[in-house]
């Protein structure tokens, strides 16, 4: 966002935003598009620039005279139809909503512009009743030739592109079989779709190892995994460059530096001080560590503020005696230290 890009992040939902359902995904992408310098949803704030660009050209390029509505209207409409290119010959739907919108923008019709953006956002109960031209909502074959139109009008705009973030990828993992199979085959299609170039998209995915290695994973495709699998992850010396960028392991040190700034952070929210014996944060990030290893930051940050709001509100709360995990593993005894712990997966991090 800093260089300019817009960017949108979607985290991964096997009810909404899912890539086995391609146009709830687009719709996902198109809710979260976010601007460096602008408030909530930026698709109305890209458009009504893109617009504006159009308005400039025909009257400063072309000499037509603002005063002239009419003239400028359609001359920006053909514009319009340079601009888009041949996705105005291959989705003419595209085209006559941002016709539209552009003659809302000029009317200051404010109800019909949020019509527009809602059908641009695949919104199931956006109305098309006022947008001329425009047939039926966006389907899953548009997701692609509708994202990189808005990377085109990003880039007419002298902006470089779009950043896609596409989060919580592990919640694919748990679809049903053939769902599965086909949102893997949806991201194939994807890459294969950057790959031929859109200048300007680029897609980030983020997920846990096991997207890449378990058997629900994308190795479930074999051509996906061609493109994404990594076999030098699994070294000393993992390729920086390659196509999955592993993350450091979250250690035990960093743990208790954050809770040490949690510790300061809630001492100004409740104006006092925390009631905390002197190296129990330390003690209860090592006993985390121990029992779950790299996996613990959700679980041993939610017990500690946990901790923290109990010695506000008993006095007579004593975390080195009531908090097991306050203890030093090498006393525990090697019952104590064998106990498992459940915890679900979605709750580590």
């Amino acid at each position: 966002m800093q260089r300019g890009f817009a960017v949108s992040q979607v985290s991964m939902n096997r009810d909404k935003a899912s890539l086995h359902l391609l146009e709830r995904l687009y719709q996902g992408i198109m809710q979260q598009v976010q601007l460096r310098g602008t408030e909530g949803n930026a698709l109305g704030t890209i458009l009504d620039r893109w617009i504006s660009s159009a308005e400039e050209y025909v009257t400063e390029v072309q000499g037509i005279p603002e005063h002239l509505e009419t003239a400028v209207r359609e001359a920006v409409g053909q514009r319009i139809e340079v601009l888009l290119g041949e996705v105005a010959r291959e989705r003419p739907s595209y085209s006559a909503a941002l016709k539209t919108y552009h003659q809302a923008h000029m009317k200051g019709n404010h109800a019909l512009k949020r019509d527009v953006l809602g059908w641009l956002m695949a919104d199931p109960h956006a109305s098309t009743r006022q947008l001329l031209g425009v047939r039926g909502q966006v389907q899953a074959s548009d997701t692609l030739a509708y994202l990189r139109e808005l990377t085109r009008m990003l880039r007419q705009l002298k902006r470089p592109g779009l950043l896609i973030i596409l989060d919580e990828l592990d919640e694919m993992r748990h679809l049903r079989r053939d769902l599965r199979q086909r949102a893997w085959a949806n991201l194939r299609d994807l890459l294969d779709a950057l790959g031929r170039g859109i200048p300007g998209l680029y897609l980030v995915l983020a997920g846990t190892p096991e997207v890449y290695d378990d058997r629900r994973g994308i190795s479930e495709l074999p051509p996906l995994d061609q493109r994404l699998g990594d076999p030098t992850q699994q070294t000393q010396h993992p390729n920086l460059r390659g196509p999955q960028l592993p993350l450091p392991v979250f250690s035990q040190a960093q743990l208790t530096n954050v809770m040490a700034r949690l510790e300061q952070l809630w001492s100004v929210a409740c104006e006092q001080e925390a009631r905390l014996p002197v190296g129990f944060a330390a003690s209860l990030a090592e006993g985390w560590t121990q029992r779950l290893g790299s996996r613990s930051p959700r679980v041993a940050i939610r017990e500690f503020i946990s901790v923290l709001d109990r010695t506000r509100d008993y006095p007579d709360f004593s975390p080195l005696h009531e908090y097991s995990y306050a203890l030093d593993p090498a006393i525990l005894t090697p019952q104590e230290a064998e106990v498992p712990v459940l915890v679900d997966d979605e709750d580590l991090f």
